[in-house]
């Protein structure tokens, strides 16, 4: 079966989530490698909405561009989404950081906050099929 661009992102998300949760041990990964994977399944999952709604997914690591773009493109509202844009600093500031400012998020939290979106996600690009990536 040949994916469509949307549900190919999704499931990239899923991968992406996957690793963020495997990396939520604070006594062993720092917190920027944790937030870099999440930061990755979250921009995924909210480009594979866009191409879902028909609105070309722009090259951003931006996550409150990308929900801004989800208000605009469809009056989808995304105001319980909005704390996780905070993520996008791990996508661009703490990767080329040698020694950033943790910002002491709450891994187990985030990640079910991802996951939740993960879902959503996959409950309007795939109706009827189970809702947890």
């Amino acid at each position: 079966m040949v994916l469509s661009e949307a549900e190919g992102l999704l499931k990239i998300a899923t991968a992406d989530l996957e690793t963020a949760e495997a990396s939520s041990d604070p006594a062993v990964f720092r917190e920027g490698a944790w937030g870099f994977w999440l930061q990755q399944a979250v921009e995924k999952a909210l480009k594979a909405w866009l191409l879902h709604l028909d609105v070309d997914a722009p090259l951003t690591h931006d996550l409150r561009r990308l929900l801004l773009l989800l208000l605009a493109a469809a009056g989808e509202s995304t105001a319980d989404l909005e704390p996780l844009a905070q993520l996008t600093v791990y996508a661009v500031q703490f990767r080329y950081d040698a020694d950033p400012t943790p910002l002491g998020l709450d891994r187990a939290h985030d990640n079910r906050q991802v996951k939740a979106l993960l879902a959503r996600v996959n409950a309007l690009i795939l109706p009827g099929s189970d809702s947890d990536p």
